[in-house]
Protein backbone atom coordinates (compact mmCIF):
# COMPACT_ATOMS: atom_id res chain seq x y z
CA UNK A 1 0.00 0.00 0.00
CA UNK A 2 2.54 2.44 0.99
CA UNK A 3 4.42 1.64 -2.80
CA UNK A 4 1.44 2.82 -4.49
CA UNK A 5 0.99 5.56 -2.52
CA UNK A 6 4.59 6.92 -2.54
CA UNK A 7 4.45 6.29 -6.52
CA UNK A 8 1.80 8.21 -6.58
CA UNK A 9 2.99 11.50 -4.72
CA UNK A 10 5.95 10.91 -6.82
CA UNK A 11 3.83 11.08 -10.05
CA UNK A 12 1.70 13.98 -8.91
CA UNK A 13 5.16 16.14 -8.01
CA UNK A 14 6.86 15.30 -11.47
CA UNK A 15 3.63 16.22 -13.26
CA UNK A 16 3.15 19.11 -11.55
CA UNK A 17 6.82 20.34 -12.31
CA UNK A 18 6.58 18.94 -15.98
CA UNK A 19 3.31 21.38 -16.33
CA UNK A 20 4.69 24.42 -14.11
CA UNK A 21 7.71 24.21 -16.87
CA UNK A 22 5.08 24.36 -20.35
CA UNK A 23 2.58 27.13 -19.01
CA UNK A 24 2.88 30.41 -17.99
CA UNK A 25 0.46 31.61 -15.02
CA UNK A 26 -0.14 35.07 -15.81
CA UNK A 27 -3.29 37.09 -15.30
CA UNK A 28 -5.28 38.65 -17.54
CA UNK A 29 -5.10 42.28 -16.41
CA UNK A 30 -5.21 45.49 -18.29
CA UNK A 31 -2.66 48.61 -17.93
CA UNK A 32 0.73 45.92 -17.81
CA UNK A 33 4.17 47.45 -18.69
CA UNK A 34 5.24 46.02 -22.28
CA UNK A 35 1.39 45.48 -23.35
CA UNK A 36 0.00 46.44 -26.47
CA UNK A 37 -1.94 49.34 -27.16
CA UNK A 38 -5.37 48.27 -27.99
CA UNK A 39 -8.27 51.19 -28.49
CA UNK A 40 -11.90 50.59 -27.93
CA UNK A 41 -14.32 52.26 -29.40
CA UNK A 42 -18.84 52.52 -29.10
CA UNK A 43 -21.07 54.55 -31.19
CA UNK A 44 -24.04 55.52 -28.85
CA UNK A 45 -25.17 59.31 -29.14
CA UNK A 46 -28.13 58.69 -26.42
CA UNK A 47 -26.02 57.18 -23.76
CA UNK A 48 -24.37 58.82 -20.62
CA UNK A 49 -21.76 56.83 -19.90
CA UNK A 50 -20.00 53.79 -21.28
CA UNK A 51 -17.53 51.39 -19.85
CA UNK A 52 -15.71 48.35 -21.62
CA UNK A 53 -15.19 45.28 -19.27
CA UNK A 54 -13.76 42.12 -20.10
CA UNK A 55 -11.91 38.88 -19.28
CA UNK A 56 -8.60 41.88 -18.85
CA UNK A 57 -10.42 43.62 -16.13
CA UNK A 58 -12.35 40.95 -13.75
CA UNK A 59 -15.83 41.95 -15.81
CA UNK A 60 -15.43 45.28 -14.11
CA UNK A 61 -18.21 47.15 -15.40
CA UNK A 62 -16.53 50.77 -14.15
CA UNK A 63 -12.55 50.06 -14.15
CA UNK A 64 -12.08 51.13 -17.96
CA UNK A 65 -14.94 53.98 -18.77
CA UNK A 66 -14.76 55.56 -21.75
CA UNK A 67 -14.70 59.38 -23.02
CA UNK A 68 -16.77 60.92 -25.08
CA UNK A 69 -16.59 62.71 -28.69
CA UNK A 70 -20.00 63.47 -30.26
CA UNK A 71 -21.60 60.34 -29.96
CA UNK A 72 -18.46 57.95 -29.95
CA UNK A 73 -16.97 56.75 -26.97
CA UNK A 74 -13.26 55.60 -27.20
CA UNK A 75 -10.95 54.30 -24.49
CA UNK A 76 -7.40 52.49 -24.95
CA UNK A 77 -5.75 49.94 -23.12
CA UNK A 78 -2.58 48.07 -22.79
CA UNK A 79 -3.13 44.59 -22.95
CA UNK A 80 -0.84 41.08 -22.71
CA UNK A 81 -0.79 39.17 -25.93
CA UNK A 82 -3.58 36.42 -25.52
CA UNK A 83 -7.42 35.80 -25.93
CA UNK A 84 -9.86 38.35 -23.95
CA UNK A 85 -14.60 38.13 -23.89
CA UNK A 86 -15.35 41.68 -23.66
CA UNK A 87 -18.47 43.71 -24.06
CA UNK A 88 -20.14 47.54 -23.55
CA UNK A 89 -21.74 48.68 -19.98
CA UNK A 90 -24.02 51.37 -21.49
CA UNK A 91 -25.20 53.14 -18.57
CA UNK A 92 -24.32 51.48 -15.53
CA UNK A 93 -26.48 48.44 -16.76
CA UNK A 94 -26.85 47.42 -20.15
CA UNK A 95 -24.77 45.02 -21.57
CA UNK A 96 -23.59 45.58 -25.46
CA UNK A 97 -21.64 43.43 -27.30
CA UNK A 98 -19.23 45.37 -29.72
CA UNK A 99 -21.05 45.53 -32.76
CA UNK A 100 -17.48 45.71 -34.66
CA UNK A 101 -16.01 42.61 -33.19
CA UNK A 102 -15.70 40.09 -36.11
CA UNK A 103 -15.62 37.13 -33.31
CA UNK A 104 -18.41 36.67 -30.15
CA UNK A 105 -19.90 33.88 -28.76
CA UNK A 106 -22.50 33.25 -26.15
CA UNK A 107 -21.18 34.02 -22.31
CA UNK A 108 -23.60 31.35 -20.71
CA UNK A 109 -25.67 33.69 -19.03
CA UNK A 110 -28.05 35.01 -21.67
CA UNK A 111 -25.77 37.47 -23.18
CA UNK A 112 -23.30 37.64 -25.84
CA UNK A 113 -19.74 37.83 -25.48
CA UNK A 114 -17.04 39.91 -28.16
CA UNK A 115 -13.85 38.36 -28.58
CA UNK A 116 -10.60 39.60 -28.90
CA UNK A 117 -7.64 37.92 -29.78
CA UNK A 118 -4.10 40.32 -29.01
CA UNK A 119 -1.26 39.09 -31.01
Amino acid sequence: MWTRFLALAMATVVLTVLLSQCVQLKPQTGGEEGGIPVRFSYIDPAAASVCVAGSFNGWSGQSDCMRRDGGTWTVALMLSPGRYEYGFVVDGSSWQPDPEAILSEDSGFGRLNSILIVE
